[in-house]
């Protein structure tokens, strides 16, 4: 069973290599609200910090605009196709 997944990557909307994106980042329904997205995010940006400066993403549902704005994510479209920003 997969209870959730998210992966990293250069930005492919700019040239500069230290921008990171955060893509398909996903716990399943029964396993949200107990800390598992927090743990999971938590452990991708400790990854990025040794190859990024900033992360960004791409949130379409006020779900994920609450969950990335409380984890320290600027809502903002300051980088192409992203709709949040994280300075690392």
């Amino acid at each position: 069973m997969l209870i959730g997944v998210g992966g990293l990557n250069e930005d492919p909307y700019t040239k500069d290599n230290k921008i990171g994106r955060l893509r398909r980042f996903y716990i399943s329904r029964d396993y949200r609200r107990i800390g598992l997205g927090n743990l999971l995010l938590n452990q991708l940006l400790c990854h990025a910090e040794k190859y990024f400066e900033v992360i960004v993403l791409h949130a379409d549902t006020k779900q994920g605009d609450v969950f990335y704005t409380a984890n320290g994510f600027v809502k903002g479209g300051l980088y192409k196709g992203s709709s949040h920003y994280k300075l690392l």
